[in-house]
């Protein structure tokens, strides 16, 4: 008599088991063997594949990983959900290739976008399915979502693909955790990876990445990802009609939402941005200037930033960050940039070994104390040093007392995107204003009076009905009070 092998005891074992009505699994024979634009033409639900569409399908053919900085409304996210799907039914390549999930989905910290994305693979059917609003089955194929303040059940799954949905409007403090459970499945399963998001703001994570591309070799290129960018107008007079595109460009957010500008239309703080960017000539001509330095050497970028007076204006003449720096390569930076500006060197207080270094270098860097609280007079409220630099560069800007150069993308960005805290400071819960922070102690630093670059560092601040305070004779006049 045979006995039953081991393997065929679990399958009548787990015939015996109750069926879970949440996993059930839905199939659609009639798209087998199609390719993926004949798939996305048989749906029920109409609609037309575009060139730009087609494009990121070949992409996909040849590479594993892309990241897709786009506009809105080009339906890049309904596009990645009908791949999907077509790989699930094409044939049963990943259903029998499948460990515990054949895709991973991952949305913002809202279960409600989670559960829409999934609805939208749901819709793409006419048929009821029967599994939670988080999961999907095609064919045996399991797709499961994750929002990112609950990413712990997706790091010990084997995708065949993972897709961040709005990845760079992901909260700042998950932002690389997602990332993290995307990759990490690489040395296991080499999964596709696909980064899709319309900008958000400067310094998040589709920022960052533009900057790693920008630093890679050519054959390390090759390895990382295909980088789109997907602006409005690859979308114009096909799902973009030109004359709601031009009422479009009224509202503020446009160059964000269209025109892959980080931060646009989000700020409060800097009004009259445009106005104070101009071409000029970026080398240090002997004014009255200064540098600048925000240390990081964490998660954060280590910013430096230039500046100097010509004819009562501040011109940034460098703008410059840093992802993840070496100490050593920074204090290089800074003492060079210190020797330009006379070795007039503002650091952040809050690294105090970052600053001893640069005085053993003999660069005399001063440290700035932006939680020093001050007031204006007896009975005015306590501020932060860093309320009143941010209100004073506000001024300046509004004021038309600064020149920016064009080429200082991210100083832009980030000043478009600066947002007044509870406290009157710059919200930074979201924002890296790493630049920025050099920005407004720039401003500070370089007024008419010398406010502080001894009464600041001593704690000592000046009373203006002070006379024998000396005004600087090249510095810049605006309407602000000095401190005591």
């Amino acid at each position: 008599m045979k006995h039953p092998s081991f393997e065929e005891d679990v399958d009548t074992l787990r015939s015996l088991l109750p069926t879970n009505d949440k996993e059930i699994s839905v199939d659609f024979p009639q798209y087998r063997g199609l390719t993926f634009k004949e798939f996305w033409e048989a749906l029920p639900y109409k609609l037309e594949y575009f060139d730009y569409e087609e494009d990121i399908a070949h992409e996909l053919e040849c590479h594993r990983k892309i990241w897709v900085k786009k506009a809105t409304g080009l339906g890049i996210t309904e596009f990645f959900t009908r791949w999907i799907a077509w790989n699930c039914l094409k044939d049963d390549v990943w259903k029998n290739n499948q460990v515990d999930v054949s895709a991973v989905i991952i949305t913002g910290a809202n279960q409600d976008l989670t559960n829409k994305v999934v609805g939208r693979i749901k819709n793409l059917f006419d048929v009821e399915f029967k599994t939670k609003e988080s999961l999907v089955i095609l064919n045996g194929c399991k797709i499961e979502a994750f929002p990112t303040n609950h990413l712990s059940p997706a790091r010990g799954l084997n995708p065949k693909i993972v897709l961040l949905d709005e990845a760079d409007f992901f909260p700042n403090r998950y932002q690389d955790e997602a990332r993290t459970v995307a990759e990490r499945y690489i040395p296991k399963t080499n999964p596709y990876i696909a980064m899709v998001s319309t900008p958000n703001l400067p310094g998040g994570l589709f920022q960052r990445m533009e900057g790693e591309y920008e630093l890679l070799s050519d054959d390390d290129k090759e390895d990382f990802y295909v980088m789109k960018h997907l602006d409005y107008t690859v979308g114009l007079n096909k799902v973009f009609d030109p004359e709601n595109i031009r009422v479009a460009k009224l509202s503020p957010s446009f160059g964000r939402e269209y025109q892959l500008q980080y931060g646009m239309g989000v700020g409060d703080v800097f009004e009259n941005i445009d106005e104070i960017i101009e071409e000029y000539d970026l080398n240090v001509i002997g004014g009255r200037g200064g540098c600048y330095g925000d240390p990081a050497f964490g998660s954060s970028n280590f910013g430096v930033l230039g500046g100097e007076i010509r004819d009562d204006l501040l011109y940034i003449t460098e703008a410059n960050e840093f992802p993840r720096p070496s100490p050593s390569a920074m204090l290089d930076i800074i003492e060079n940039m210190a020797h330009r500006y006379n070795d007039n060197c503002k650091i952040d207080s809050a690294h105090p070994g970052f600053i001893r270094d640069l005085e053993e270098r003999g660069i005399p860097a001063l440290p700035i104390n932006f939680g020093l609280q001050i007031r204006d007079h007896e009975s005015a409220n306590v501020q932060s040093l860093r309320s009143k630099m941010a209100i004073n560069s506000a001024q300046m800007v509004k004021n038309g007392k600064v020149r920016i150069h064009p080429s200082h993308t991210k100083l832009i960005a980030q000043l478009r995107s600066a947002q007044f805290d509870k406290r009157g400071g710059i919200d930074k819960s979201e924002l890296n204003f790493d630049i920025g922070d050099c920005f407004i102690m720039c401003c500070w630093d370089l007024k008419e009076f010398d406010y502080g670059h001894y009464d600041i560092m001593a704690n000592k601040l000046v009373n203006q009905s002070q006379t024998d305070k000396p005004k600087s004779n090249s510095g810049i006049s605006i309407n602000t009070e000095v401190i005591e």
